[in-house]
């Protein structure tokens, strides 16, 4: 930990390395951040093509916050998070689901109304919506000693506090903002990585860092949805994840781990491609067995985006009665569209299992 002021070092913390104005990455780094980047350009016009766009974007939040939870120590079947994202009282999921739902929710509002993703009182208030907390702009950075690994007693890193952590993370604003003369996904996987090591909010676990990152492709214009759930893959990519951080933090060469977080963007950008490929192809099945231009069709599609349901969304969305909602579900359930689900509360919610089924576990 060379050049660590001494008062850090007796802390036994870590000083994140600043970031370069003038970056210099490996031949493999930079060609798999273009390759990434490729594969986003194919995710953004696959899902520009997807009629059901809103509600794919609103189901890989879920998936994602799904993902988020489980990293944090709170494994929930996705199920249950589609359920409580119709409505909190379907099950007890919302206390660690809900918050992440809603940081996200805040995050994607503040970036359509132009907000800039770099911004340290965003990211302090997004924050707080991620541990559902009320959002104190004065105080907007951790107080206590920042920390990576299984838990404080077990971490492998201490990080920085006062005005080191300001300082730090005054630095990455400004590298941020002044846009480096990189390759697109290795920006971003820097910043990310300086964000993870800094820890600046009281949210443990990266939560921050991955947000940012989601926000900022969109910001960015390389996605025009949030149709990529990065904490899906980094819930598989946990052991490699913390392995190529500490790599970093061992040696300082930043090569290695844009490589590996390009090549992750890659293949989470395809599998997402091979997703709505399949549900356009589930699409093509029910306008083959459904009436078309109905109301059963219409409802069947918009599952595809968000594969759940309940009763009060069907009458606020379609403007039915309770009964006539009771009606429409019943007609899906006998087509196998849909099945019925008794949430935890004995609140009734309907699945779309066969796109439910072209989804992967949300936990490995």
């Amino acid at each position: 930990m060379a050049g660590v002021p001494e008062e850090l070092r007796e802390e036994g913390a870590f000083l994140p390395y600043p970031l370069f104005s003038e970056p210099s990455l490996s031949g493999p780094a930079v060609r798999e951040s273009a390759l990434a980047e490729h594969s986003l350009g194919r995710l953004d016009e696959a899902s520009s093509r997807f009629a059901e766009l809103p509600g794919f974007a609103r189901a890989t939040r879920v998936r994602d916050a799904c993902a988020s939870a489980g990293m944090a120590g709170y494994p929930v079947a996705l199920r249950e998070a589609l359920a409580v994202s119709l409505d909190p009282r379907h099950g007890t999921p919302e206390q660690v689901v809900l918050p992440h739902l809603r940081g996200f929710e805040l995050g994607f509002a503040k970036v359509e109304e132009g907000a800039d993703t770099g911004d340290p009182d965003l990211l302090g208030e997004v924050a707080a919506a991620l541990t559902g907390r009320a959002h104190h702009p004065d105080e907007p950075l951790r107080r206590g000693q920042g920390w990576l690994g299984p838990s404080r007693e077990r971490a492998w890193l201490l990080t920085p506090t006062s005005a080191h952590l300001a300082g730090a993370l005054a630095q990455w604003t400004v590298w941020v903002q002044a846009k480096p003369a990189l390759p697109r996904v290795a920006r971003l996987a820097l910043a990310h990585l300086q964000l993870e090591l800094l820890q600046p909010f009281e949210v443990p676990d990266g939560h921050v860092a991955r947000l940012f990152t989601m926000l900022e492709l969109v910001r960015a214009g390389m996605l025009r949805a949030s149709v990529l759930p990065l904490s899906v893959w980094l819930d598989r990519a946990g052991d490699e994840y913390r392995d190529q951080v500490r790599r970093v933090v061992r040696t300082g060469d930043h090569g290695p781990w844009v490589e590996f977080f390009a090549r992750g963007v890659r293949e989470l950008a395809d599998a997402q491609v091979d997703l709505l490929r399949g549900l356009e192809s589930l699409a093509a099945t029910y306008r083959a067995t459904l009436p078309e231009g109905g109301r059963l069709a219409r409802v069947a599609n918009s599952l595809l985006g968000f594969p759940a349901v309940d009763h009060p969304t069907l009458c606020a969305t379609e403007g039915l009665s309770p009964k006539g909602a009771t009606l429409l579900t019943d007609r899906l359930v006998a087509e196998g569209v849909l099945y019925p689900w008794e949430s935890r509360r004995y609140r009734k919610v309907f699945l779309c299992q066969e796109a439910l089924s072209l989804l992967p576990p949300p936990h490995p």
